[in-house]
């Protein structure tokens, strides 16, 4: 018999439902610039931020267009999807050295406003 989800005992690291319509975008700031370790805003070019790092993508257009699941994602398994001519080495720690309010409030501050 395989196994299902009713019948596996346990949690999958970094499969908790985190609620980013709760995030902070303010609180998302502080992580985003100085909590993350390291920091995000120390690889990334994020005007929100007043960042302008290149050694990952420049989040005002990687993120246009993009949804929260899809930010979460990013954050938590960033081998998922890297971006075109950026090397897969940002850090796959965060999903388990943020905690779930660090995440949805990183993704309400990464979401990209209309």
């Amino acid at each position: 018999m395989a196994p299902t989800a009713e019948t596996v005992i346990g949690t999958i690291p970094g499969a908790e439902t985190v609620n980013v319509a709760a995030g902070d975008p303010a609180a998302g700031k502080e992580i985003f610039t100085t909590t993350a370790q390291p920091a995000c805003s120390s690889c990334h070019t994020y005007g929100p931020a007043g960042s302008t790092a290149t050694v990952g993508p420049n989040l005002d257009t990687a993120l246009k267009g993009k949804d929260a699941e899809f930010i979460l994602e990013s954050i938590v398994n960033p081998s998922a999807e890297v971006a075109a001519g950026f090397q897969d080495i940002m850090p796959k720690e965060y999903g388990t050295t943020l905690d779930q309010k660090q995440l949805a409030d990183l993704v309400a501050f990464l979401q990209p406003k209309s």
